[in-house]
């Protein structure tokens, strides 16, 4: 909280968050021009990509030079996710990339401890669970998300005590199970948690004909709040910048939130 010394108010630390999943570089020349207006008009602080892609790392950064990620050796950092966020307003702490049994190549459960400028520390975690139509789950009729949400939820545990803010968001490729796990270890999601109905995140038209699917999450625990949320629908001309809607938002840190463990880099 910032305290202001002529009046004395606490003006609480808020910022704007965002997950999309980029959908890699297929359709890129369309999409490339919406990608960018969408970040220069939305401007996000706390920005969580999946199938991410070279092309769409430099627009971002290109677009949002305050912005700063993760670059590590490991790929799945510059093919499957990654976490971006304001240098004004954040500093980096330490990461990660647990494995959490994702079937998929190098995706990953990506984390970040940050500290905001209100000297309150921050870990923000990203994941894409694996879509329904993997071959395990063809051929073992087994819902491998709830393994993989499960042991996202028992790494967060690990790495965040309880009095430290979190933020959990990504492509989860599901509406249920992984909502069931988190929420009881402790989680929300950020439409629940303002008494609002969630909204449908994909596809995008006139990109994908699929039928509508609630596939993209925010969810958070700690000492932290959301205050609007919202499922964007963004288009330059005929074009939006992905197949996924993005899901954007506003949190507010609290009173009483960990000041972090120190950087362990």
């Amino acid at each position: 909280m910032a305290v202001d010394g002529t009046r004395g108010l606490v003006h609480p630390f808020i910022f704007l968050a965002c997950t999309y999943n980029l959908w890699n570089t297929e359709r890129w020349d369309e999409r490339k021009r919406p990608l960018r207006r969408f970040l220069e008009i939305q401007r996000p602080d706390i920005l969580c990509v999946q199938e991410l892609s070279q092309a769409a790392s430099d627009l971002i950064l290109d677009a949002l030079p305050s912005l700063r990620r993760v670059d590590d050796p490991f790929s799945g950092w510059r093919t499957a996710s990654n976490i971006y966020w304001n240098a004004e307003l954040f500093e980096l702490v330490e990461y990660g990339a647990e494995d959490v049994g994702i079937l998929e190549t190098d995706r990953r459960l990506f984390w970040v401890r940050l500290v905001s400028t209100s000297g309150a520390s921050l870990v923000v975690a990203t994941a894409h669970f694996s879509w329904t139509g993997n071959i395990r789950e063809i051929a073992e009729n087994v819902n491998v998300r709830v393994d993989q949400a499960q042991r996202c939820a028992d790494a967060l545990a690990s790495i965040v005590p309880d009095d430290e803010p979190v933020l959990f968001m990504g492509d989860f490729n599901d509406y249920i199970h992984p909502l069931r796990i988190l929420r009881y270890k402790g989680f929300d999601d950020s439409f629940m948690a303002l008494g609002r109905e969630a909204v449908t995140t994909y596809p995008t038209f006139p990109l994908a004909q699929q039928p509508p699917e609630l596939l993209d999450w925010m969810m958070h625990r700690g000492p932290i709040r959301p205050t609007l949320t919202s499922v964007v629908d963004f288009y330059v001309g005929e074009f939006p910048p992905s197949d996924h809607k993005p899901v954007l938002t506003t949190y507010e840190l609290e009173r009483g939130g960990s000041g972090g463990p120190a950087m362990t880099q």
